[in-house]
């Protein structure tokens, strides 16, 4: 259902738009009328039509003058002028405005009943197209940022695969107003913000005059292929050169500093010069386990070796481990040793004394 106001300073005016409304057999509805430019717009908000049919001249604001202030904020809005008398100029303006249908008065009904099918069709198909595009975003959305997963993670095959399924998703469904070249463009700068988003930052300069000036399917795809294969290069050699050797640090930092009860994640970072969220996630990437667990784990088994060779009760233990909460220290060594670190300590005496 459209809805439709209607603006003209003259009753009978409204009273006849009203019965070709309601007698057009469309999916239409009237929800607003004003007798001037001013109270259209303070009736816009209320009324939210898709369809206005508005005289030119009115006293306090004329039509033109509304149209050109909806358009600031309501540019979808589907204008239908009426006016007293054919004059080129007010429809040069309209036209700038966006305006095409044109009724003069007295309204004919089947000239009418003709343009508003137009507009409704018009709406329809704007609808339809701005669905589509709806569409296609979600569903390319999720296409690249698998693919920036598959690059991330350094998977050639499935991200040439992932590639080429985006290229096809683009020529079959794609915005016809966005050219292929100028797609892939913003296709790599997508990746390359969303690596950047990891803590991974790759010089690559994407421009105009350097790379992917063809519209043909094949060579954008074939420079696509090439672009990603550049892509995995320098991923891979950023990580070979560097990150296994900080992480290496890192856990070290972590082994010599697991002590300090509020050791955290910013601080081993900021120890080895890598960003929080790159660290997190190489990390995770080389260990197969993030931070708080490695910490944990590291906790655990300098508890374990003080309880089996030190003296030093449990609680000191605890304390010396990092941990400055004994009921929580005793619960989470029980969840990695299976025993409690008095019982523990008494099963290694049990041991030793055997």
């Amino acid at each position: 259902m459209y809805r439709l106001m209607m603006i003209d300073d003259e009753y009978a005016i409204h009273f006849s738009l009203r019965k070709l409304v309601e007698r057009s057999g469309l999916q239409v509805e009237v929800t607003g009328e004003a007798e001037d430019g001013v109270e259209a717009l303070q009736l816009l908000e209320s009324s939210r039509p898709d369809i206005i049919v508005t005289d030119i001249c009115m006293p306090e604001m004329d039509g033109l003058e509304f149209i050109r202030r909806v358009r600031e904020s309501h540019s979808h809005m589907h204008f239908i002028i009426l006016s007293g008398h054919d004059n080129f100029e007010f429809a040069r303006q309209a036209i700038r405005y966006g305006v095409s249908d044109f009724l003069l008065k007295p309204i004919d009904p089947d000239q009418f009943q003709m343009t508003l099918e137009q507009a409704c069709r018009d709406l329809d198909n704007r609808r339809a197209k701005f669905s589509r595009q709806t569409e296609w975003t979600l569903v390319q959305q999720h296409h690249k940022a698998r693919l920036a997963e598959l690059l991330w993670s350094a998977n050639e095959q499935e991200a040439l695969e992932q590639a080429r399924e985006i290229m096809t998703l683009f020529e079959t469904k794609g915005p016809a107003e966005v050219s292929l070249s100028r797609y892939v463009r913003m296709l790599i700068q997508d990746l390359l913000s969303a690596l950047d988003e990891r803590g991974l930052t790759l010089a690559v300069k994407i421009g105009e005059d350097e790379w992917l000036l063809e519209d043909d399917p094949v060579v954008c795809g074939s420079q696509v292929e090439d672009k990603i294969k550049d892509l995995l290069a320098l991923i891979k050699g950023s990580r070979n050169l560097g990150s296994h050797h900080n992480i290496q640090k890192a856990k070290r930092y972590i082994e010599e500093n697991y002590a300090m009860e509020d050791l955290s994640l910013q601080e081993v970072a900021d120890s080895v010069g890598m960003s929080v969220t790159y660290l997190s996630r190489t990390f995770k990437n080389e260990t197969n386990m993030n931070f708080v667990k490695y910490l944990v784990q590291v906790r655990m088994e300098k508890a374990k070796e003080l309880l089996a060779e030190s003296e030093l009760s449990a609680q000191e233990t605890a304390y010396r481990v990092g941990f400055s909460d004994y009921v929580h220290f005793s619960k989470t060594f029980k969840k990695y040793h299976g025993l409690t670190p008095s019982a523990y300590r008494k099963q290694c005496k049990a041991m030793d004394g055997g």
